[in-house]
């Protein structure tokens, strides 16, 4: 019934909201989506809608703002890093893994591959997470893939693990007990999970993708639009708003009447305004995939430099799970796991080749950071790179 949402059910919305946020894994739209899901049955779908719009973008200016004063390397961050060292010593390791204890167990087998065998996982479930979000600890569940195996082995493991990287944890040496991380959860966000809008604009506008693949609603709020949606369409996208169709070349949004703005002034573009595509220093076009079932980009989004790193610091290590980053003036940097090795490449296709090394961690995220900040590859300045022609 609408124009009843009680006192309890905007408490309810706000806690999600909370939380969704808090855990700086889906972006300000989903997020909103999401909050109408969790409520279903407690209002009208446009009331619950309008509810998560009103309290959403508030939720996102105090984590931005509170992010600001958090460490250079957090909890979080450091949790991670304790992840991808396991996952490359072949132990499957996935945060946010499914959404409860039994799913993760049954589903953990199929993040280790044929090609690369693993002796035993560690998780945790989404559950799990929203817990450590809201102030909680946080609980791993772990474990060998040969049940006849040490089962108390494999938690001793992943327990040296996450203390060397500085975390408190206790475990009382059991196979049957999960591991229990004390932390102070603390993820940011960046690029287009930091984009949020302060309030819509009232407007409704019409919105069907022409070309490529993106699942929209036939009609979105004109300030989600052209703040949350045009800025980072997928490339090769092509969005009709109202009569105007769009789409994205690297910072400019350009119409299919000729006009170009830059990726933040889709609101001129639609209007028939004139506006100056000015440059955006720092900004690239990015694809990856977690290998096997994780998240993936098929079709490159714009990222500033931390989303990316984000990105590929949490990248499976040993299931060819890859990234690729393009810079303004078409440079690449990319880089593939190879049974926990990285390989880090440019490729020079008029050549038939490529350049690149088994590189470090640290040295990709160099190459990267030179790429978006002077845009240029300097992959050949490492040590130890080689050219290999393409078979």
């Amino acid at each position: 019934m609408r124009g009843m949402l009680t006192h309890e059910v905007e408490t309810d919305a706000a806690g999600f909201i909370r939380t969704q946020v808090a855990l700086g894994k889906r972006d300000c739209a989903t997020i909103v989506a999401d909050t109408v899901e969790f409520l279903h049955g407690y209002g009208d779908p446009d009331e619950l809608r309008a509810l998560a719009w009103r309290l959403v973008g508030p939720r996102f200016a105090e984590h931005l703002e509170a992010q600001a004063t958090w460490p250079e390397r957090t909890d979080s961050d450091r949790l991670t890093d304790a992840f991808r060292a396991l996952d490359a010593a072949g132990i499957v390791a996935r945060e946010d893994f499914a959404c409860c204890q039994n799913c993760g167990v049954s589903e953990i087998g199929a993040e280790a591959t044929e090609a690369a065998p693993a002796r035993g996982y560690v998780f945790y479930h989404l559950q799990d997470a929203e817990r450590a979000a809201e102030g909680g600890s946080l609980w791993l569940a772990y474990g060998l893939f040969d049940p006849s195996g040490d089962q108390a082995a494999a938690g001793a493991e992943v327990v040296a693990a996450v203390r060397a990287q500085g975390l408190h944890v206790d475990w009382d040496g059991s196979a049957g007990q999960r591991i229990h991380v004390r932390l102070k959860w603390a993820r940011r966000r960046a690029g287009r999970l930091a984009a949020y809008v302060t309030g819509l604009a009232g407007t409704d506008v019409a919105v069907e993708v022409t070309k490529g693949r993106l699942r929209l609603p036939p009609a979105m709020d004109v300030a989600v639009v052209t703040q949350l949606l045009l800025p980072w369409l997928p490339e090769g996208v092509r969005v009709k708003v109202g009569a105007l169709v769009v789409h994205r070349e690297h910072h400019r949004l350009v119409s299919d009447d000729g006009r170009a703005v830059g990726r933040f002034d889709g609101l001129r573009l639609i209007r028939g305004e004139e506006a100056v595509a000015g440059e955006e220093p720092g900004l690239l076009d990015v694809t990856y995939e977690y290998l096997p079932t994780g998240p993936s980009e098929g079709a490159s989004r714009p990222m500033v430099l931390p989303e990316l790193l984000d990105v590929v610091r949490r990248l499976p290590t040993r299931t060819d799970s890859w990234l690729s980053a393009i810079s303004a003036t078409g440079g690449i940097v990319q880089m593939r796991y190879e049974d926990g090795r990285l390989w880090l490449e440019t490729p020079h296709p008029d050549e038939g080749a490529a350049t690149g090394k088994h590189a470090s961690l640290e040295e990709a995220e160099r190459m990267l950071t030179v790429l978006a900040t002077e845009d240029r590859v300097a992959i050949a300045e490492l040590d130890g790179v080689t050219t290999q022609r393409w078979h």
